[in-house]
């Protein structure tokens, strides 16, 4: 008397999580299984284990990481690891957020489950959860949601205030889509007292479960570029990233694209480097010093081309050079030939060349309490070209050759005719601004200490 439907779902497929890629905070690849179940009212896909975690609850209480999967605060594509006390991304590189209040549901753009496994997936609506608790499941414990085919276990959540682990393998809240009437809350699949009419504030940060109604076709997904610097020459330099996903359909081309005038696209320069999914790698060739390369990873499929979500950037520069200083010209103490050593770095803002020891320096330092002249380079006094060498107590020059200023007073910064760095090195370098060294020390990098 009754229709039977059902969905052809995934038995298991494999993703590749990028850090930092559409949300993920670690990078590895994870197997997740689905089942087709009308548990929610209608025919669906729905996965077996938590968004981000590496295999499904062995028991209602199961308290591993493995089973726990990732958090997400309500409509928030960030998603945090929380192994023990430790949560990743902390908050010297992402700041957790302490309050979320906006008049709107889970946007499909900041959806997780769509961002990081595409094809359809999405996050389960209150209606859709209210309908998995009601007979004939009948969800009245925890015990019985992980009976179930869906195997809901207590995951635990990260608290509002700081994002600290509560309750894992205790109980289980699983966001919906679907706000609360309150724009600070939203709603959530409660398997404690097995109730979705539960609402949460939306900087609680609850695990995802996700559900797929139809295949959707889409362009892969692909990671920014990493250039490391070990592997840059005179002339070239080498960049990997991953394609994450192939968007349902089969890539047929993957690579770098570059230019020198940013957000490049293969209309620009190209290294092609495969057709598949995964970690590729390709070398820029014909590079030089002076300009700044600007770099996306592309991945090509019948849907489209899609690009790195942003453009990663860097310079040739010399891993090391010699420089014959004299004494007393331009500024220079004493007579010594220094090999200096450089890096490309984003570290300032922008692509940048720096150097990794003191101007004026035999070495770069050994440890950061290395007392020695040879890492510390010479001193200057601002806006002052005359530079200072100190060893054992001795400063050269000394009074009696050259007077030490011991007053300084004028309205200006340092002129680039004074400029120590410019006047010894030449070639464009130059000291720092003071924007520069505070971005140097704003997150990602955080010198705290």
């Amino acid at each position: 008397p009754a229709v039977t439907s059902f969905k052809i779902c995934p038995t298991e497929f494999e993703v590749i999580h990028t850090a930092d890629l559409n949300g993920a905070p670690v990078t590895k690849t994870v197997t997740y299984h689905s089942i087709s179940s009308n548990i929610s009212g209608a025919a669906r896909c729905w996965l077996t284990q938590n968004l981000g975690a590496e295999r499904e609850a062995t028991a209602v209480n199961d308290g591993t990481e493995a089973s726990a999967g990732w958090y997400w605060q309500f409509n928030r594509s960030k998603g945090y690891k929380s192994d023990g006390g430790v949560r990743t991304p902390s908050n010297a590189w992402t700041p957790w957020i302490t309050s979320i209040s906006e008049n709107q549901s889970w946007l499909p753009a900041n959806d997780p489950c769509n961002l990081l496994l595409g094809l359809g997936w999405r996050i389960p609506t209150s209606a859709e959860w209210i309908a998995a608790d009601a007979p004939p499941q009948n969800w009245t414990s925890a015990t019985n949601a992980y009976a179930s085919v869906l195997k809901l276990h207590s995951a635990g959540m990260l608290t509002q205030g700081g994002g600290t682990l509560e309750a894992r393998g205790t109980y289980g809240r699983y966001w919906s889509s679907t706000q609360y009437s309150s724009t600070s809350y939203g709603y959530f699949m409660e398997l404690y007292n097995g109730s979705v009419v539960s609402y949460a504030d939306k900087a609680h940060a609850l695990p995802l479960r996700c559900i797929r109604d139809e295949v959707v076709l889409a362009k892969p997904s692909v990671s920014d570029v990493s250039i490391p610097t070990t592997t840059m020459t005179a002339s070239s330099a080498e960049g990997t990233a991953t394609v994450s996903s192939d968007g349902g359909v089969k890539v047929t081309e993957r690579g770098l694209c570059w230019n020198t005038t940013g957000t490049p696209t293969i209309l620009d320069n190209i290294v092609a480097s495969g057709d598949d999914v995964g970690v590729f790698a390709a070398t820029l060739r014909g590079l030089r010093e002076g300009p700044t390369y600007y770099v996306r990873a592309y991945a090509t499929n019948s849907e489209g081309t899609s690009y790195s979500p942003s453009v990663t950037s860097f310079k040739i520069c010399p891993t090391e050079f010699d420089v014959i200083h004299t004494a007393d010209l331009n500024g220079a103490p004493v007579t010594k030939t220094v090999t200096y050593h450089s890096i490309s770095s984003n570290i300032s803002g922008a692509a940048s060349c720096w150097l990794t020891q003191n101007l004026g320096a035999d070495q770069q330092a050994g440890s950061v309490s290395d007392a020695s002249e040879a890492s510390a380079g010479w001193y200057w006094q601002f806006n002052r070209s005359k530079g200072y060498k100190s060893e054992n107590g001795v400063r050269t020059p000394s009074n009696a050759w050259t007077p030490w200023i011991t007053s300084i007073s004028e309205n200006q910064s340092w002129l680039p005719g004074n400029d120590p760095c410019n006047l010894l090195l030449g070639l464009g370098w130059r000291i720092p601004t003071a924007a520069e060294w505070t971005a140097a020390d704003a997150p990602p990098q955080n010198w705290t200490s």
